[in-house]
């Protein structure tokens, strides 16, 4: 499979909020890390990570596709990460996401987007001024 498809796949999946279900196309090595925090290393610990994330969006937790890119193995997506706030309001997280890709499984991923957002975005603050007006 194209890396690009992989890649697809990997966040149609988020949509299911099932982590077991994105085991396989994780290597076993794999390392996660959105920037500013720790990485996440292992399948078995980056698997444990979105269960986390799924657990903290019971609701809610769907990537929406803007664009993607591949050049070989590396991949390039730009996406809305959606979540839904306790007023039930569902917000995009604008997210740029790197992910390589060895031996059809991935095995490097990483995320650069504004760590504050989701907090102004839980709290009812107005961020429409923070987010691309495209969206």
């Amino acid at each position: 499979m194209a890396a690009k498809d992989l890649v697809q796949e990997f966040c149609d999946l988020m949509a299911k909020r099932d982590a077991e279900a994105l085991r396989p196309l994780l290597a076993d090595d794999a390392v996660y890390q959105n920037t500013g925090m720790p990485a996440t290393v292992g399948a078995d610990a980056v698997v444990a990570n979105l269960a986390g994330q799924f657990g903290a969006f019971p609701d809610s937790y769907e990537y929406r596709m803007q664009h993607i890119v591949a050049d070989g193995d590396v991949v390039m997506t730009e996406r809305l990460d959606m979540i839904k706030s306790p007023d039930g309001t569902l917000h995009g997280v604008p997210v740029m996401g790197t992910f390589i890709v060895t031996n059809d499984k991935i095995s490097r991923w990483t995320d650069y987007w504004d760590t504050s957002l989701p907090a102004k975005m839980m709290q009812g603050e107005d961020y429409s001024t923070l987010v691309p007006s495209s969206y």
